[in-house]
């Protein structure tokens, strides 16, 4: 991989960091009504994103790496090594929560006022999670334990659709992969997209993988696009006004269009604007813990929720979902976002050191015979 390129994956690095934390805002409970704002309330398409740049990236890293079954499996298995073990560990402090709320009810009376132990969260929705079913079962559970695993269970089968269609593609895998890319996007325009896991994560990761073969295409060619150096800040300024503006999820597969945008115009412009700001080393710092960032967040909300109601026992509010919630003063609300995201960075960065990052040199010294 040239210097450039890695340079350039840098900056997706830090695109990627700042999405999981709108992730992070658009599950933070409505303790006020200064959260209704539709920027966080439509970050759940940052997952979107997220699927569009791994494509982006699997791509570029594996697309002539993987001519036999040996490569496949261990391709496979690098992935697993990379999603599972935080993966897994989060799924553990959930099944640990459900035991304390078993607890709490069986030994002091205390019960939830959205959901009692085990209930959504049972023997079959743990069996999903283990398997990474979750989110592609006709029947899955896909917002049970660790709700944001949905897309680790899309992504990692999303990933052998990837490896399979390269080994057996051959010279026509490009068309598979603009074949697969427009298929879940025509299912997706008749389904519910936020419940159509599996179509969101084919359609945004075969769409990254598209980039990247359009983008490769073109280095060998004799014409240069002349992209300007404001035009990827022009592209986030439009991300972020979608996100803003949008009123209607008939709109939400234009996610993968301003995606595609940002990616292309990120990598393609050797020295845009945006991407100077986006090689600031804590901005990549943030995208490189980002996963952990993004697996951790939904159970330290947990915590800091359970704080409010039961230590600091504030009224709590029925929403249009059926989901109590308590209610804050606005000062105190913004303290307590400002908690969330400094407890999530804190146990982020304990993750990446302890769990994500030992896992994944463990996987790529593994041994495979010959």
């Amino acid at each position: 991989m040239s210097e450039w390129h890695a340079q350039r994956i840098e900056e997706l690095e830090s695109v990627r960091g700042l999405a999981a934390l709108l992730v992070v805002c658009f599950h933070i409970p409505p303790w006020h009504s200064l959260r209704d704002m539709s920027l966080i309330n439509n970050s759940y398409l940052m997952v979107d994103l997220f699927f569009v740049l791994s494509g982006f990236v699997i791509f570029n890293a594996w697309h002539d790496r993987i001519s036999s079954a040996r490569d496949l499996l261990r391709f496979q298995f690098l992935r697993f090594g990379r999603l599972y073990p935080v993966h897994l560990l989060f799924l553990c402090v959930f099944v640990f929560i459900e035991v304390a709320k078993l607890l709490a009810e069986s030994g002091f009376g205390l019960t939830s006022p959205n959901s009692a132990a085990f209930r959504e969260n049972n023997l079959l929705a743990l069996l999903q999670q283990l398997f990474l079913f979750q989110a592609i079962w006709p029947a899955g559970n896909a917002d049970t334990f660790n709700a944001p695993a949905w897309s680790i269970s899309v992504e990692f089968y999303t990933y052998l659709i990837f490896a399979v269609v390269t080994l057996l593609g051959g010279r026509g895998r490009n068309i598979a992969f603009a074949v697969l890319a427009i298929l879940a996007l025509g299912l997706l325009t008749g389904a519910s997209f936020k419940s159509a896991y599996l179509l969101r994560g084919i359609a945004g990761f075969f769409i990254g993988c598209l980039v990247a073969v359009a983008i490769t295409h073109s280095r060998g060619r004799s014409w240069k696009v002349d992209v300007p150096s404001w035009a990827s800040t022009l592209v986030l300024v439009m991300l972020v006004l979608f996100l803003v503006l949008k009123t209607d999820s008939s709109r939400d597969p234009f996610i993968y269009l301003l995606s595609s945008l940002l990616l292309l115009t990120l990598v393609v412009q050797r020295d845009g604007i945006l991407n100077r700001m986006l090689r600031q080393r804590f901005l990549v710092w943030l995208g490189t813990i980002s996963y952990s960032v993004y697996m951790s967040h939904l159970a330290v909300i947990w915590g800091v929720n359970q704080f409010i109601r039961l230590i600091l026992q504030r009224p709590e509010a029925v929403g249009a979902d059926g989901i109590s919630v308590p209610q804050l003063a606005a000062w105190e609300m913004l303290l307590a976002i400002g908690v969330v995201m400094g407890a999530v960075i804190m146990v982020s960065v304990l993750v990446y050191r302890l769990v994500e990052q030992p896992w994944r040199v463990r996987s790529r010294e593994a041994q495979w015979p010959e």
